[in-house]
């Protein structure tokens, strides 16, 4: 009788240090999550100045080159960070032509689209107003995921979403340097997005087909490598910001570029590993802090510029977003 509820209280003694670990190593990735996060808004910014290195396509293809290198050897190396390509029969993807052409590539491509146009509008518009814009984006989906039938009309839902469209309407308004080309082209990065956002959900989800980060990560990056490469071959006659740079630009900036790609990479890293230690709501609500702490680190950092108007909007935003995010995960 000793020996069992010694027993026991060993096993409650390993559960609890197991929680405990999980909770900690949640909390590191989380901020991890939130420091890389709020530095690539703000590196990205900082390198499309004309004096540094305002070349969006070069700057997305050097990301994704560093990335399908690192990915190739990790997958060697640490097999375990890509559970859905390397993990049992059950849980393995196999991947085939179809997943490939028909699944993968539409999301690259839109993924492309946002990327590109979200680079693009740093060189016009402020970090702030950009974020406070990217807000709307749960609109696009749900109206997009409607229009399909991914998702079911509910009038609270509907309600929460006008309210959020009026305050970022507000954001907008307040923008005191406003400017109509980072207005259009945040507009169509944030629909590139909500793209990228549904396809994944519908494509990658479906027929069994669950792909964790690190393994989307692996099978994204040589077709948006392959997306850009064309676009940079294309563009050999163009002049401004959608030219290729030159020799003295590239040499001038390469360490930049090879720390915005090691960035970008270990953001990815970082959301596998925070997602592995935690749930859907918890990364929700993570997301939320990210936007905050890129409002705030920008206007540190960059100097950027908030009205009173947008600072009302913003808040407004950030209480809907969050109850929104409840919602969602008690439905």
């Amino acid at each position: 009788m000793t020996k069992t509820v010694t027993e026991n209280s060993a096993l409650l003694h390993d559960a609890s240090k197991g929680r405990i670990s999980s909770v900690l190593l949640a909390a590191v990735w989380g901020v991890s999550v939130l420091a890389a996060s709020s530095s690539m808004v703000n590196m990205n910014k900082y390198m499309m100045q004309d004096s540094v290195f305002p070349y969006p396509v070069p700057m997305v293809l050097f990301q994704f080159s560093f990335a399908t290198m690192l990915n190739g050897g990790l997958i060697m190396i640490r097999p375990g960070l890509y559970p859905s390509l390397t993990g049992n029969s059950e849980s393995k993807v196999i991947i085939t032509r179809e997943l490939m052409l028909r699944r993968v590539l539409p999301v690259a491509f839109a993924f492309v689209i946002s990327v590109l146009a979200s680079n693009m509008a740093y060189y016009y518009s402020s970090v702030p107003f950009l974020q406070m814009m990217k807000e709307s984006n749960i609109i696009t989906v749900y109206v997009m995921s409607l229009a399909i039938g991914a998702e079911s009309f509910d009038s609270k839902q509907s309600l929460v979403l006008v309210l959020l469209a009026i305050a970022t309407v507000g954001s907008i308004h307040g923008e005191v340097r406003f400017s109509l080309a980072g207005f259009v082209l945040q507009a169509v990065a944030c629909l590139g997005d909500a793209s990228k956002n549904i396809i994944s959900a519908m494509l990658l989800s479906g027929a069994g087909k669950k792909l964790d980060p690190m393994s989307f990560s692996l099978l994204l990056s040589p077709l948006v490598l392959g997306f850009t490469g064309l676009l940079c071959v294309g563009q050999h006659q163009v002049q401004g910001m959608t030219s290729l740079p030159s020799q003295q630009a590239f040499e001038r900036s390469w360490q930049l570029l090879l720390g915005n790609a090691v960035l970008a990479f270990g953001l990815n890293l970082a959301i596998a590993m925070f997602l592995r230690y935690s749930s859907a709501l918890s990364f929700g609500m993570l997301g939320i802090l990210k936007d905050i702490l890129v409002v705030i680190s920008s206007t540190a950092l960059l100097g950027a510029h908030i009205s009173g108007v947008q600072t009302v909007s913003f808040t407004m935003q950030i209480v809907l977003l969050c109850i929104w995010t409840y919602m969602k995960m008690t439905e």
